[in-house]
């Protein structure tokens, strides 16, 4: 089973959601398809960032990586319910080296009308 990380950049929470909560939160989302390996936080280049390590079930590479994306994009889409998003990277390992395979950005957030 190959295995894959996903960053995802963090700008900030929603009112109301507390930053610890995210990590959990995105592991819980991410293992309802697929078997998680690692979770962690990172702060690269001053940008927090979620990093997840998540199995696929063997078929071709392409498949993989099209359901390794997929499972990316469905994460990143539920997340922004909690957190505003920035841009992500999926990388295919394992091993010393994780290629870069897909990479993206979070849908922006509708626009609401503030009433006053």
């Amino acid at each position: 089973m190959p295995s894959y990380r996903v960053a995802i950049d963090v700008h900030e929470t929603h009112p109301g959601v507390s930053p610890p909560s995210l990590l959990p939160l995105a592991e819980e989302l991410l293992a309802r398809t697929h078997r998680v390996e690692d979770r962690s936080v990172e702060l690269i280049r001053m940008q927090p960032q979620v990093h997840l390590r998540f199995l696929v079930e063997t078929s071709t590479d392409r498949q993989e990586d099209d359901e390794a994306e997929d499972a990316v994009r469905r994460l990143v889409a539920d997340l922004t319910a909690s957190a505003v998003l920035g841009r992500w990277v999926l990388r295919r390992g394992p091993g010393g080296h994780w290629r870069v395979v897909r990479e993206g950005f979070a849908p922006e957030p509708p626009d609401v009308p503030v009433d006053f």
